[in-house]
């Protein structure tokens, strides 16, 4: 292994911040086919007003600090589609918007934009917006009521708890884990698919784009802990499936935790950083107010970012070098 100087982000390749932002908009753009195709187009206007939302933003802090406009890297547009992908169908459109401006205005820009932030943006929009709107966050459109989604309006249909929910209370879920492969029942926007999810997650990790390592190592931890302290009574197979396979967990394990910039530099610090998220993803879920809590564990989890980083390798300061394979 090499160590050398760069700044920050840590690629562990040559290849551009604009290519590994427009691998993840692919991926995250798959991830919309099949709420497209179930509910309409109301997933497909939720992630337009979004993205504007986003850009707008970006030029605005562009204005106010007189400096030149350059959206090229397309980082603000992928952390404005993984928000959209945490919200429930049935969510204002104001509400992703209202996060992804705190994310971009306050999480990130700040900073010094791409490459700096020492917490993941999008999580950071979406703890501001729970802790504002908890019971529109957790408010699920019912896919088995049959309704059409307005295209923009607001959406006054009939909600139904995700399993996320039934497993907070200490309740079965009544859907069968097979069933929870394909998608059909309450959750967030792009965090359902599981099979969906599981291929966008391979292409990612084949792109090199994300680090495979931190996913392996919170979906073990989380699977260990539901093996041995399932919240229902059950066996710990089943506790594994329900709980991998609800909620938020998968969707941040591929998508966010293995944002480069607010993850360890090794491969070993990699794995450290996935084993502590998903442990505090499950304490989250365990003791925490909400029935998803995950972005709050991937904040806790950056913050100790730089102690794992001085832990593997050495007292150096944080954004100081680059570790390449």
């Amino acid at each position: 292994m090499t160590l050398l100087n760069a700044k920050t982000p840590y690629l562990k390749k040559e290849t551009s911040v604009s290519s590994m932002m427009r691998d993840t908009l692919t991926a995250l753009a798959f991830l919309l086919v099949l709420p497209v195709a179930r509910y309409g187009a109301r997933p497909l206007a939720m992630a337009a007003v979004t993205l504007v939302a986003c850009v707008l933003c970006e030029i605005a802090w562009s204005l106010l600090q007189s400096r030149s406009i350059n959206t090229s890297d397309c980082s603000s547009m992928v952390t404005g589609l993984i928000i959209v992908m945490l919200m429930p169908l049935n969510a204002p459109l104001w509400l992703p918007c209202a996060a992804a401006a705190f994310a971009i205005l306050v999480a990130k820009k700040p900073f010094g934009s791409t490459g700096h932030t020492p917490f993941n943006p999008a999580a950071a929009g979406m703890a501001f917006i729970t802790l504002l709107w908890p019971q529109r966050i957790f408010s699920y459109f019912n896919p088995s009521a049959g309704e059409v989604l307005p295209v923009f309006a607001d959406c006054n249909v009939e909600t139904a708890p995700s399993p996320a929910a039934v497993l907070k209370n200490g309740l079965k879920p009544d859907i069968l884990p097979f069933d929870m492969l394909w998608g059909v029942f309450a959750g967030p926007v792009g965090a359902t698919g599981i099979l969906v999810l599981c291929a966008c997650g391979l292409y990612l990790f084949l792109k090199r784009t994300a680090n495979w390592e931190i996913t392996a190592g919170c979906l073990f931890a989380g699977a260990v802990m539901a093996a041995l302290w399932p919240r229902i009574a059950c066996a710990p197979l089943t506790s594994i499936k329900y709980e991998l396979m609800s909620g938020s967990l998968l969707f941040c394990a591929v998508f966010m935790l293995t944002d480069p910039v607010t993850s360890p530099r090794t491969g070993f610090g990699r794995v450290l950083y996935g084993l502590l998220a998903g442990v505090l993803i499950m304490l989250f879920r365990r003791y925490g107010a909400y029935e998803q809590g995950a972005w709050f564990a991937i904040l806790l989890a950056n913050a100790v970012v730089p102690q794992i980083n001085s832990l593997v390798c050495g007292d150096r300061r944080w954004g100081e070098e680059l570790y390449e394979e």
